[in-house]
């Protein structure tokens, strides 16, 4: 008999298409597998037993890195055929189905067993690859996932790899197949003429171990890398990304290495090595680098090598700070131009190579929370990998999310493939890349959005954008998509949504940001909220948390504060750049700036992890959380959360001796507990018992596990993003689910 069968699901990238052959072979089944559009097609004859065995075997097996989604076969007339063979692929599938793409590829452990090998040919070659690891997404150009279509293709082939490449090997078909003959090769720039090779890479080595920060390209763009032991080095390399504070990754060569500086758990271990290799938020064990790599905070993003060429390095100079080549605020650099025309003094040298990168991908960053995987940022290894949701859109849709840690959504039958991360649009860089991303994806995944989607700020440039693009447009509330991101996750058609972040723009003009919205369907109520309190200094409030201190000082009745107290206050009283909050994350702010612990934001949440960091100290050291009310009334539209109150205890308490660690761990504490009192008497109104919990807030390790406990001891059924960020990140999944109900 002979079958047409179509094999839908991550089949391109991931040596399927030899997978298919070898299987093939081994059931004396004749025929032919080609690549079709982002699809696999095969033609396959032979007896009855053979192809019912090839069919369960395509269903149940795949090469690694790859995913099987459906496989349909249909019979044909019956054919012979003299053997199997890999043919040609074609651009376009005849099944019309949306690809799904492979994310970019750690490398294998047999290609690193390869590279130390004195005896392979590729030893110590620093672009060794296979058709189970190596860059995808990164670089290609387009469908199908073929040599041709890819930056590899400025690369021919030397005869020992085209044997191998047509050979029945494990680089059959693996499209990134290279060596030292005719592969991508190292250069090592220090200003003048480059080393090459060997040369190069012994080079950089020297450089890092003596204090030098250099730039080092990685699959998805440009990384600066130096000693995380070296006080100097990690000084010039703030001083270089213009970047203060907030602290640095750290790639270790092995797990073996991580676990001597940090605390890992067999969850935190699997996503460590995971095939997103993602940096993962972990408890230090001790203090083994200096402080100016992570600071004060109690934890270390710590990553596993995840390229040869990392490997190479982190292996001869040990755990390396490894952060994204950008200047702050700007998008990761992607071409060798641009990081070689950096003019600094605290830039020493770069490493390279003449492979081209198509689409910059920052890492990716995660944590465990309550046992699971949650995402902080997705970026490479993740995508472009779909979000299969079980509700279908109703027509092909692009959600805009929002302009802080910006990212889209494009949404298709029931797959929503979302890019990268891509930072804060307020950057024209940043802007363009976003931009430019879109073009991209909709070109490469075939959908044409017939809607679009954005936040219902009137000044934010996503929005604009989806403007510009000429659909018919839905505004969708910035915290309604938020609870939504988590529904979509979960298929979840009603909850209680608690929506907890800095700034978003409310129904009402306000800025919303402490909110529990009843969810039902694509529609929600605003059940409660943090009652408002007025803020001056328009967007600067969320960077001058001292400032933020007296305006709560303010509206809790005091008459004195900061050295600014009477200039805020005149402001307030005269409505001078004002705006009234119910924003949890200005809470934070104001708190932690009351308390003496920080009192401005140099980065995004800077004030808050201080205040969290300085709770965990106080529960760590066994300090009982001092008792603060969060009063609860009764309010026209609702029941209204009194912020100003609490603020009011706590500056009673502070004037009483309380120590900043027992107030920093009483006013977590005081939240989830009023999460706790809110929700229930929301589900005493409606009967939900549903809470979804969503916003970049809940980033706060310290909060959410303290609700998610609470809650379930309240029977409380609990949900978290785990897919996509809880921050502004995973917005624009919940604008799209939203649109699925139309």
């Amino acid at each position: 008999m002979t079958l047409f069968i179509t094999v839908l699901g991550v089949v391109q990238g991931v040596g399927y298409r030899p997978f298919v052959a070898r299987l093939a072979e081994k059931l004396n089944i004749t025929g032919s597998v080609k690549n079709s559009g982002g699809i696999v097609e095969i033609t396959a004859s032979g007896t009855k037993k053979a192809a019912d065995e090839f069919i369960r075997c395509l269903q149940s097996l795949t090469p690694p890195g790859g995913q099987v989604l459906k496989v349909i076969a249909k019979p044909l007339a019956e054919q012979r055929f003299p053997d199997f063979r890999i043919v040609p692929s074609a651009p376009e599938s005849r099944t019309g189905q949306t690809p799904i793409i492979p994310p970019d590829l750690p490398v294998c452990d047999a290609c690193l067993k390869e590279l130390y090998d004195k005896n392979n040919r590729r030893y110590l070659y620093p672009f060794i690859s296979c058709v189970s690891c190596g860059p995808r997404y990164s670089i290609m150009n387009t469908l199908p996932y073929d040599r041709d279509t890819t930056t590899m293709e400025d690369f021919p082939m030397c005869p020992e790899c085209r044997a191998e490449y047509t050979g029945k090997g494990r680089r059959r078909h693996a499209q990134t197949i290279s060596c030292h003959d005719c592969g991508p090769q190292l250069l090592y720039s220090r200003g003048g003429e480059p080393l090459q090779r060997e040369e190069a890479l012994e080079q950089a080595i020297r450089d890092l171990k003596s204090g030098a920060v250099i730039g080092v390209k990685g699959i998805g763009g440009y990384q600066f890398a130096c000693l995380p032991q070296d006080d100097a080095a990690v000084d010039r390399l703030r001083r270089l990304k213009h970047r203060d504070k907030k602290p640095f990754a750290v790639m270790f060569p092995s797990l073996a290495s991580l676990k001597d500086c940090c605390e890992v758990s067999p969850q935190e271990e699997d996503l460590l090595s995971s095939p997103a290799r993602p940096i993962v938020l972990l408890n230090k064990k001790k203090e083994v680098f200096c402080t100016g790599v992570s600071g004060e905070s109690r934890f270390l993003g710590a990553f596993l090598s995840y390229t040869p060429l990392h490997q190479l390095l982190t292996d001869s100079c040990g755990p390396l700070v490894m952060t994204s080549g950008n200047l702050s605020g700007e998008p990761v650099m992607i071409r060798d131009e641009q990081m070689l025309s950096v003019k600094s003094p605290f830039l020493n040298g770069v490493l390279y190579n003449a492979r081209r990168i198509v689409t910059p991908l920052d890492d990716s960053v995660a944590r465990v929370m309550d046992g699971k995987p949650l995402l902080i940022r997705r970026s490479r290894g993740y995508v472009p990998l779909p979000i299969l949701l079980e509700r279908r859109a109703g027509k092909p849709l692009f959600a805009a999310g929002g302009d802080l840690k910006a990212g889209f959504c494009l949404y298709q039958n029931d797959r929503a493939y979302l890019s990268q991360y891509f930072g804060d649009t307020e950057h024209d860089r940043v802007f363009r890349t976003y931009e430019q991303n879109y073009n991209r994806m909709t070109e490469m995944f075939r959908i044409e959005p017939e809607l679009a989607v954005c936040d219902l700020h009137p000044g934010y440039l996503t929005a604009s954008f989806a403007e510009r693009l000429g659909k018919p447009l839905i505004r969708i509330q910035h915290h309604h998509a938020h609870i939504a991101s988590v529904m979509a996750e979960h298929a979840l058609d009603s909850c209680i949504g608690v929506a907890f972040d800095g700034t978003g723009y409310g129904t009402d003009g306000a800025v919303w940001g402490g909110e529990f919205l009843l969810c039902r369907g694509g529609k929600f109520e605003r059940r409660s909220h943090l009652d408002y309190v007025a803020l001056c200094g328009g967007d600067a409030a969320a960077k001058n948390a001292a400032a933020t201190a007296d305006c709560y000082r303010y509206a809790a009745g005091e008459t004195g504060g900061g050295p600014d107290f009477n200039v805020i206050r005149a402001a307030l009283e005269h409505r001078v750049n004002m705006r009234n909050y119910s924003s949890m994350g200005r809470l934070f702010d104001a708190v932690a700036a009351e308390l003496g612990i920080r009192k401005e934001n140099s980065y995004e949440g800077e004030c808050a992890i201080a205040l969290e960091n300085e709770a965990a100290a106080a529960k760590a050291k066994g300090i009982a959380p001092y008792p603060l009310p969060f009063p609860v009334k009764k309010g026209p539209d609702g029941l209204l959360i009194d912020q100003a109150g609490l603020f009011r205890s706590l500056l009673l308490a502070k004037r009483d001796g309380v120590p900043a660690g027992a107030l920093a761990l009483g006013f977590h504490a005081a939240a989830a507990d009023m999460v706790v009192r809110t929700c229930a008497e929301i589900r005493r109104e409606t009967g939900e018992n549903r809470v979804a919990l969503s916003g970049g807030v809940f980033a706060n390790l310290l909060l959410t596990e303290d609700c998610l406990q609470k809650l379930r001891r309240e029977n409380f059924e609990v949900f978290l993003n785990s897919a996509v960020p809880s921050n502004d990140g995973g917005i624009c999944l919940g604008q799209a689910w939203l649109c699925s109900y139309l």
